[in-house]
């Protein structure tokens, strides 16, 4: 079925116009999440800004004075990346909840059971899919610019910028056919990942315009949930007065600071939450009303 790939562009706003409660516990996870991952790698941050401070300092450049800061930045990251895979998944499947089983809306939609299990698995399977396929085209791009450097053919570069936009405008093509995976899996309670070729076939424009939009409408909430905060920010005195504490421990910064970080946590996590709401919702409304509603019996019911 037809869809209006514009009216779907505002799904997000309509899901927390309907369910404002959603927006709370969404803003509410975002913080539990950024504050439970800070006290995780907190020992490693410092650390971090200690290796970082000494290579500094010391000006040394080979690979094992280096090693320290890659050690605490890998550290950090194999904490950060699947906390933030697991919350990805459990706010992606809030949303998609929201517009394809809009009765489920205890706890703001937010649940953490097979649904999220089987968002999460997607979203790994795609992720590994890009990352190889990023390796592999923009491998081949670098093949032939080294080439064409190496044979002094400064006519190949041409083909280099062309290697390259096409690369680039098959991931948009790709990502726009894949962009329904999550929400034919939410509908559909099972892992659905190259489902959504059948279902976005012939609608690449209309779901790009889509994604374009609020994508768009993204980026104004944040500016217009940054000009809102800025009072708050200058009555806690701002993330700024951070730059007068260089130098100082992380207990004295916590200490001095802590009304400005608070603030900014808690502002940027109702951003975040409205944001992820705007961006999300459109896709599974999308495949929604391409399945006129009925993508699922059980679903809907």
């Amino acid at each position: 079925m037809a869809f209006s790939a514009t009216d779907a562009a505002f799904e997000g706003f309509r899901v927390v116009r309907r369910q404002p409660m959603a927006l709370v516990f969404w803003a509410l996870f975002y913080l539990v999440v950024m504050v439970a991952a800070l006290a995780m790698v907190g020992g490693s941050v410092i650390g971090l800004m200690s290796a970082a401070e000494t290579l500094e300092q010391s000006g040394a450049t080979s690979f094992d004075d280096v090693m320290p800061v890659l050690s605490a930045y890998m550290a950090i990251f194999a904490v950060v990346l699947p906390v933030s895979l697991i919350a990805s998944a459990m706010i992606y499947a809030a949303v998609s909840r929201s517009v394809l089983r809009p009765g489920e809306s205890a706890f703001g939609y937010l649940r953490l059971g097979m649904d999220e299990v089987r968002v999460l698995v997607v979203s790994v399977v795609l992720f590994i899919l890009f990352a190889v396929l990023s390796v592999v085209l923009f491998g081949i791009v670098g093949m032939v610019a080294g080439f064409s450097t190496a044979a002094d053919m400064p006519a190949l570069w041409l083909v280099v910028v062309l290697l390259v936009f096409a690369a680039i405008a098959f991931f948009i093509w790709l990502a726009v056919r894949l962009s329904l995976a999550i929400p034919i899996t939410m509908a559909e309670r099972r892992i659905a990942i190259f489902d959504s070729f059948a279902v976005t076939k012939g609608r690449f424009w209309p779901l790009l315009g889509m994604a374009l939009l609020a994508f768009v409408m993204s980026i104004v909430v944040g500016l217009l949930g940054s000009l809102v905060a800025m009072p708050i920010q200058l009555a806690t005195g701002g993330l700024n007065g951070l730059a007068g504490l260089e130098g100082e421990s992380i207990p004295t910064i916590l200490q001095a600071a802590w009304p400005a970080i608070a603030a900014w946590v808690v502002i940027n996590a109702v951003i975040s939450a409205l944001q992820v709401a705007v961006v999300y919702a459109p896709f599974s409304a999308a495949y929604r009303d391409i399945k006129g509603g009925q993508p699922n019996a059980a679903v809907f019911d």
